[in-house]
């Protein structure tokens, strides 16, 4: 969901009890004041591998999410919101707040930031060393995301949000017994589209499978091809064997 504004009177909203959608609504204006003078989108997400919301401060972060976190097999889990760290840069010590700390599958771990161009990394020079020698101190690998990362990802980004869609439908909500089915009849297939899955739960709700199925492919159970067109009952998938 993209939030081009917010109206809320922040001191109104403090003094409100700290519901978790008070919390909410106390995120996404912080979030909303962080932006500065930058004139980005907000995004409003669901993340089915974190199981929680989060809030991105641009579209660049939005695609870094979905593609090299949210989608990325090797990704067990991330926090988007790590604490501040107090580092020192080539002059001086300074507060430096990471894009994600992420965890891996293998157990690693990686520190991610999310950067445009050239103009902007050399205005970001201080926080950027400060990030790099934080990193070292921990012993953990760090990774700046520029837009030659991120641009050959933006379309597809687009067409996925209609299926996190789906997928976000089903927050909190297990359907233990209709997945495991699926599972079968994906493994059996191997491959196909999404109409001949469709089709082989006739009588079930079709929302709630769809929402399965894309739950499927964001835990590495398959993959989704939407290099070419949008998401659709021909939408291709593949059973990814080393499952």
């Amino acid at each position: 969901m993209s939030i081009s504004w917010i109206s809320t009177n922040f001191h109104e909203v403090y003094r409100m009890s700290k519901s978790p959608k008070n919390k909410q609504r106390l995120h996404v204006f912080a979030a909303y004041r962080g932006r500065g003078k930058q004139n980005n989108d907000l995004y409003l997400v669901y993340s089915v591998k974190t199981n929680r919301d989060w809030i991105l401060p641009s579209g660049r972060q939005f695609v870094h999410w979905l593609n090299f976190l949210e989608l990325n097999r090797s990704v067990r889990s991330f926090d988007l919101a790590p604490e501040l760290r107090i580092s020192f840069d080539d002059k001086e010590y300074r507060g430096t707040e990471f894009d994600a700390e992420v965890e891996y599958v293998d157990g690693h771990q990686e520190f991610h930031e999310v950067k445009s161009d050239s103009t902007k990394l050399h205005e970001a020079r201080g926080q950027l060393l400060a990030q790099a020698s934080e990193a070292q101190r921990e012993g953990i690998k760090y990774r700046l995301f520029t837009d030659d990362d991120l641009i050959p990802h933006v379309k597809t980004s687009i067409r996925w949000l209609k299926p996190l869609g789906f997928a976000a439908a089903l927050r909190d909500q297990d359907h233990a017994v209709l997945q495991g089915r699926l599972l079968i009849v994906l493994k059996a297939r191997t491959q196909g589209t999404l109409d001949q899955i469709l089709q082989d739960f006739f009588g079930h709700d079709i929302p709630t499978v769809i929402g399965l199925f894309i739950r499927c492919a964001i835990q590495g159970v398959i993959a989704i091809d939407l290099s070419h067109r949008s998401f659709n009952y021909e939408t291709q998938w593949k059973w990814l064997e080393e499952f």
